[in-house]
């Protein structure tokens, strides 16, 4: 999954315009030490690990594209969790800019 960002980050020389993320794997849950899963520093480190980005790329992201990632990471951590299985598809992305279904 790759989702272009709304904000891009500059960290140095280091211009990141996208993020994608790999299918997690145990490591990168081992990765997060003994944090707590419902933190934002275990999701960033999360995101880290899944993307091959810096955590101070990942700390300098707007708001806005973070939002739309932890979508993503929701997911994955379901997974963890449940041992539903892992879908690439659909992307936060997706999720985000969905039209919303009237039930009424």
């Amino acid at each position: 999954m790759t989702m272009i960002l709304k904000h891009p980050v500059k960290v140095g020389e280091l211009t990141v315009t996208e993020i994608s993320l790999k299918r997690p794997k145990t490591k990168d849950f081992i990765a997060l030490g003994t944090l707590p899963y419902d933190c934002a520093e275990a999701d960033a480190r999360l995101l880290a690990s899944v993307s091959g980005l810096p955590e101070s790329v990942i700390a300098q992201l707007d708001i806005e594209d973070w939002a739309r990632l932890r979508i993503d990471l929701a997911r994955i951590w379901e997974s963890y969790f449940t041992g539903k299985a892992y879908q690439e598809n659909p992307t936060g992305e997706e999720q985000v800019t969905a039209p919303q279904k009237d039930t009424a």
